[in-house]
């Protein structure tokens, strides 16, 4: 839920709660405070956990400051009334048992009571049965940025665009989908050792980024009647290394983009949240842009309607995907390589280091670190 939170404390809560464009000057009140509600449930294994905090604007320069909400008290209820009870486990962090699983087809809502008394719920969310897309391709084109010292630059790179909902009858109304599509960049390079002309490291690492700003999501339903949706962008992304701002020798050489796509299927609570949440991070200050406001999602007080809660408990189905994607262009396109979807360890800056000569005469460097990648993954 790294995303989720972005939205709400970054863009959002500091837009609201702080000083807005010479457009809008709305008059704040110190005291307003507002709890945000971070929740994902989905059709895989748990646990799954749902986090609470509370966004109060600081007084006298009107700057929001959150903070951890603790002591409330969580359950999940489905449409068969079974209550599931989630467990503090601190910081804000409430966590289902690891044995929850949430059923294709069956409804859930988050109910919370919080330590000032105050009861809030959601509404009552769908698991949808997933999607999956229908095909996949990457168009190799440019695209325009800003450098670290705002200069225009251009970087080629692949568009990636999805089919979907080719098996859906025609004349319904398509599912709504949002995308999560990251990037992992390896590279390698080499660096001579200075008291020896004998050896040298050669150096492995990575980075993870992800390929789009705002929420990906299927919003071709609002410009068409169509069920099935063609050339739905995934996002752009960029080859060479320096597109990814990364301080390497000149020498480095990249050596896999690894592409990982997370396709959501999602209630209309939240295709309308993140519409909201996109249409608002698009916002430039200009004359007609639309008045940043806060973002409710499908949380509400029931004791206390004037209450503000914002956030958004999410029930969505999902299915992944991964490819390795070739920077190479054939008549205008890029070729992807479907593989297996893994999960990254984290990556610092030189995750380990491979000696080139003689393994056995290494130094015991902690930096050396063995990671069992699968047999692809150039190590």
């Amino acid at each position: 839920m790294i995303q989720l939170k972005n939205i709400f404390l970054i863009i959002l809560l500091a837009v609201v709660f702080s000083r807005c464009t010479e457009i809008y000057n709305p008059v704040i009140n110190s005291n307003t405070e507002a709890l945000i509600v971070e929740g994902l449930i989905t059709n895989e294994a748990g646990p799954f956990t749902i986090k609470l905090s509370k966004a109060v604007p600081f007084p006298f320069d009107s700057v929001s400051i959150s903070s951890s909400v603790t002591g409330a008290k969580l359950t999940v209820i489905d449409n068969l009334n079974n209550t599931y009870t989630l467990s503090d486990t601190g910081k804000g962090n409430y966590t289902l048992a690891s044995s929850f699983k949430a059923k294709i087809g069956n409804t859930y809502k988050l109910h919370i009571e919080t330590t000032d008394g105050n009861i809030y719920e959601s509404g009552v969310e769908i698991l949808l049965p997933q999607q999956n897309y229908d095909s996949i391709r990457g168009y190799y084109t440019s695209q325009g940025y800003m450098d670290a010292e705002n200069n225009y630059k251009t970087t080629d790179g692949a568009d990636i665009r999805v089919d979907l909902f080719a098996s859906e009858p025609k004349n319904v109304t398509p599912p709504l989908c949002r995308f999560s599509t990251n990037v992992t960049v390896q590279y390698t390079y080499e660096e001579a050792v200075t008291d020896t002309t004998s050896w040298h490291w050669f150096y492995f690492g990575w980075r993870v980024f992800n390929v789009n700003v705002n929420e990906n999501i299927t919003d071709e339903r609002s410009v068409s009647t169509n069920t099935v949706i063609k050339n739905h962008s995934l996002g752009f992304m960029p080859f060479g290394i320096t597109s990814y701002g990364l301080g390497m020798p000149p020498a480095t050489v990249v050596r896999y983009y690894y592409v990982r796509l997370n396709q959501f299927t999602i209630n209309n609570d939240s295709y309308n949240f993140y519409k909201e949440a996109n249409t608002q991070l698009a916002s430039s200050g200009k004359l007609f842009d639309p008045v940043t406001s806060q973002l409710y999602g499908n949380m509400k007080c029931i004791n206390n309607p004037s209450k503000i809660v914002l956030g958004l408990f999410e029930v969505s189905s999902v299915t992944h995907a991964a490819f390795i994607i070739n920077p190479m262009s054939s008549n205008g396109k890029v070729t992807l390589y479907k593989t297996d979807y893994i999960d990254i360890p984290f990556a610092d800056n030189e995750r380990y280091k491979i000696w080139d000569k003689d393994p056995s005469s290494a130094p015991k460097d902690p930096a050396f670190t063995i990671i069992p990648f699968p047999s692809w993954w150039n190590h």
